[in-house]
């Protein structure tokens, strides 16, 4: 039997429109890093839509728990919060922009709380209800104010004390900055401290409970260390026209040295790309002439640099322990570059590491209060962490 040449036909099948039955069809591709991050963030957003609030670190659901880590995980890292926006339908991830001078805080009134009848000066408008809760402590308890009456008159006149130039805000830089009697800002809403609590050690280590008075109407016994922590964050203290809320001077006690932060000033992209890229160092002398010529020393990457911080240490410390508990805390963090000096020596420069200002104010603080011995600087979260916890 002869065989049939099918050639013709062949060439006629792969021709015609049912040649796509024989393409090879491409193998599916697993989930991409950007799908099982939206899709991980679509659950918090989920979660918020069924329940009317954000999930809560403490809650006894242990989904619950790890939806508000994820959720705080993500807060942090701005990429991701790039990635997402288009996303966030309820607004989980916005951040109200912080005025940049008292003027722009009266005059613009980004928050609307210095406009309108002055019957209704504690309406906050323009402001989602999500952000109201800034400032409370989610562990701590928040409710109504009984007696907000008595307190209405002392916001009213701190606010009308701004407006005409008798009071005016300063940033928050330290904890000991919280004082009962005195009223901060922020994101929008003013806060009067009336008094300090016990102190409290369920935690793992001593706390001491506030009791606040929110603009709002409500208050919360939130911990001090709470709120100074949201304050970091671009909020300001209310003070008269010539304070300044300095809390020593070289000449009330004995200065052993000064631990400061700087910023580098430097041009090199290798440098000027590094985010939050700041040197935490120690010295004897006066930090601005320890800065002078930084633009000729390799410590300080053969550039000028800012001062942000500084800070007194006096005879109750020793300034080598301080330095090296701080250098521990932040060792995940630390700067790895090579840089060269003017005669073409190779210098690897110590004490930079890319930290944000409010978390080494933070750790200032515990190393204020002794508890520094129990952290460490998670740079994948931007968060100090708990070691016992």
């Amino acid at each position: 039997m002869k065989n049939k040449d099918f050639s013709k036909e062949l060439l006629e099948l792969f021709e015609s429109e049912d040649a796509v039955l024989f393409v090879a069809k491409d193998k599916t591709k697993g989930p991409t890093a950007d799908d099982r991050l939206s899709q991980s963030f679509l659950e918090i957003v989920d979660f918020v839509s069924k329940n009317d609030r954000e999930p809560k670190i403490d809650a006894d659901d242990f989904g619950e728990q790890l939806l508000a880590k994820r959720l705080e995980s993500i807060k942090c890292n701005h990429e991701k919060v790039t990635a997402l926006e288009k996303y966030d339908s309820l607004g989980l991830l916005e951040q109200p922009d912080a005025p940049k001078t008292v003027e722009e805080l009266l005059d613009n009134d980004v928050f609307g709380i210095f406009s309108g009848d002055e019957n209704k000066i504690f309406e906050l408008k323009n402001v989602k209800p999500r952000q109201v809760v800034n400032l409370s402590d989610e562990r701590a308890i928040r409710m109504p104010a009984k007696d907000f009456s008595v307190y209405r008159p002392l916001f009213e006149e701190t606010q009308k004390k701004l407006k005409v130039g008798e009071s005016k805000l300063i940033q928050f830089t330290s904890i000991e900055q919280l004082q009962v009697g005195r009223f901060y800002v922020n994101g929008g809403q003013m806060v009067y401290v009336v008094a300090e609590g016990e102190i409290d050690q369920k935690v793992g280590y001593k706390q001491q409970r506030l009791q606040v008075i929110i603009e709002n109407g409500t208050e919360s016994n939130m911990y001090k260390r709470s709120l100074a922590q949201r304050l970091y964050e671009g909020g300001y203290c209310v003070v008269g026209v010539d304070e300044t809320l300095d809390f020593a001077s070289d000449d009330d006690e004995h200065v052993a040295g000064y631990l400061y932060v700087v910023r580098s000033l430097s041009n090199d992209p290798k440098i000027s790309t590094i985010a939050n890229l700041h040197k935490i160092g120690f010295s004897t002398t006066p930090v601005q002439k320890r800065i002078a010529n930084a633009k000729d020393d390799p410590t300080y990457l053969m550039a000028e640099v800012e001062l942000i911080e500084s800070y007194r240490l006096t005879g109750d410390y020793n300034p080598q322990k301080v330095e090296h508990m701080i250098h521990r805390v932040f060792a995940d963090a630390a700067l790895d570059l090579n840089i060269i000096d003017k005669e073409g020596r190779e210098y690897k420069p110590m004490e930079w590491y890319s930290v944000p200002v409010h978390v080494i104010r933070e750790v200032v603080d515990l190393v204020h209060s002794g508890e520094i011995v129990h952290y460490v600087y998670d740079s994948n979260t931007q968060r100090i962490v708990n070691l016992k916890t």
